[in-house]
């Protein structure tokens, strides 16, 4: 698969700015340099699509939300996130920063469809395909957003200055219209691939899959609040959804700076001790399991090298006095994440993959035991498991159940914390543990949150429609249930 490298992002931002900020005779021209109007839809893409993943990928966001609250990693120090004392500062960054980028794709979008520039705009491939791609990117977005916080601006986002306090979207209407965007986005898709594309290097026929894949995932996760789900889950693999893990949605960081994988530049050339483990239930499960993943997904404890058992998950929601000396120094006692590939500087950013597709084909048709067994295979092809090894675990595997198929979508979906938090949020597979050390923040009668906090800079520029939605969704809280969570 073609993936453009960062390197290229660093170049063609060193363009835009000369287009952008650099004319001859500037001062005899009537120019706005806030409104550049030749900028190449292609260099939007580029950057909208690295900076939603590069943000979705981070430290803060997927390990010290996602991936803590789906209990893949524990805390070594700093556990108030995992203990549910969630820091208001990041949340900020994260809600503006998703939108800002969004607003690239919002323009696309404009230059694609507008007469003045749509022709223009064609060089970077055929209009429909880029208002395609990013319509799709949107979606996965916006999903994102919602099963983060619930009601969020939707309709009224991404105005600009239009509107500049947008009210925000039941979450009950989001969803259908996720569906619908989706749906519109994969039958507009003609031939012709697209410039500026770093996720499957312009192919269409690849984006027309995620998107119907995208489709599965959104309908499913209504499962307890839309009685109609599956038909639509139905639709959409009769539209094509991926049949193939190399079919698989990620962005492929880069090997080089500055387009290194965030988890690396934070976790590794930062060369702060390690703040993160891999956690005692994930370790626990795959040891007890025999599964070939784990050395994929973590690294034997230093202090248990030579030891029949090296691998040691650290437990999950200590207090920050005890985690520390708990880990030992450098984290020598526990399972640090992989060096090889989840703290590897070229991993991949995973926002889709086939092993998803078929345990939600499982799951709708009774949980089928041949989906099951593809999606533990696709998983573990997709992270580079020797295809002996997939045979020999596959035939031992038990019965496709909720309980089977929930813990190994659970592990499939490892380095996707969000998606993971989503999930279990969903079905309660597999039976995540309280914190060790006891919930700082108030969780209700849950293990983990239900949601995320809105943001606080948000309740002082947008405080009307902040407190309008904190009415209509009934409280601003963690264990506050968003409306597909029954």
């Amino acid at each position: 698969m073609n993936k453009i490298s960062y390197k290229t992002i660093v170049l063609i931002s060193a363009l835009l700015f000369i287009v952008i900020g650099c004319t001859k005779d500037f001062e005899e021209m009537n120019y706005d340099p806030n409104e550049p109007t030749s900028v190449p839809p292609e260099y939007l893409l580029t950057n909208a699509e690295f900076r939603i993943m590069d943000y979705i990928w981070d430290e803060w966001w997927n390990g010290r939300q996602g991936l803590v609250y789906s209990q893949y990693w524990s805390q070594t120090a700093y556990t108030e996130e995992s203990r549910f004392e969630p820091r208001g500062n990041i949340t900020d960054a994260y809600w503006g920063n998703f939108y800002t980028n969004m607003m690239d794709l919002q323009e696309i979008i404009r230059l694609n469809t507008d007469e003045d520039t749509k022709g223009a705009s064609a060089a970077s491939g055929p209009n429909e395909n880029q208002i395609a791609v990013a319509r799709i990117m949107k979606a996965f977005t916006f999903q994102m957003m919602t099963d983060i916080w619930g009601d969020i601006p939707y309709f009224d986002a991404l105005k600009s200055i239009e509107n500049t306090s947008p009210s925000y979207t039941k979450q009950s209407e989001i969803y259908p219209d996720l569906l619908k965007e989706l749906t519109e986005a994969q039958a507009m898709i003609v031939a012709g691939d697209i410039n500026g594309d770093i996720i499957y290097g312009g192919d269409m026929t690849k984006w027309k899959k995620f998107a119907n894949s995208l489709r599965m995932r959104i309908a499913l996760r209504t499962s307890k609040a839309n009685s109609n789900y599956k038909a639509e889950v139905e639709a959409a693999i009769a539209a094509g959804a991926f049949d193939s893990y190399e079919d698989d949605a990620f962005l492929m960081f880069d090997a080089i700076a500055p387009g290194y994988n965030p988890l690396f530049e934070a976790i590794i050339v930062s060369g702060r001790p390690p703040d993160f483990a891999v956690s005692e239930p994930m370790i626990n499960a795959l040891v007890g399991l025999d599964d070939p993943r784990l050395p994929l997904y973590a690294d034997k404890a230093v202090a248990f090298e030579t030891d029949p058992l090296p691998y040691r998950g650290l437990a999950y929601g200590l207090n920050a006095t005890d985690a520390p000396g708990i880990a030992g120094p450098g984290g020598d006692n526990v399972s640090l994440p992989s060096l090889a590939t989840v703290l590897a500087p070229d991993a991949k950013g995973w926002m889709m993959t086939y092993g998803e597709v078929c345990f939600i084909k499982s799951e709708i048709m009774g949980w089928d035991q041949a989906e099951y067994i593809k999606g533990i295979e696709a998983s573990m092809l997709t992270w580079g498991v020797d295809a002996a090894d997939v045979a020999t675990y596959v035939a031992a595997v038990p019965a496709a159940s909720a309980e089977t198929v929930g813990l190994q979508k659970w592990l499939g979906m490892y380095m996707q914390g969000n998606q993971g938090w989503f999930e279990w949020r969903r079905t309660g597979q597999p039976d995540l543990q309280l914190p060790t050390d006891g919930a700082l923040g108030d969780i209700g009668t849950r293990n983990i949150a239900s949601r995320m906090f809105y943001p606080q800079e948000e309740q002082v520029v947008n405080g009307t429609q902040y407190a309008a939605a904190v009415a209509q969704q009934g409280a601003d809280q963690l264990y506050t249930r968003v409306w597909w969570d029954k």
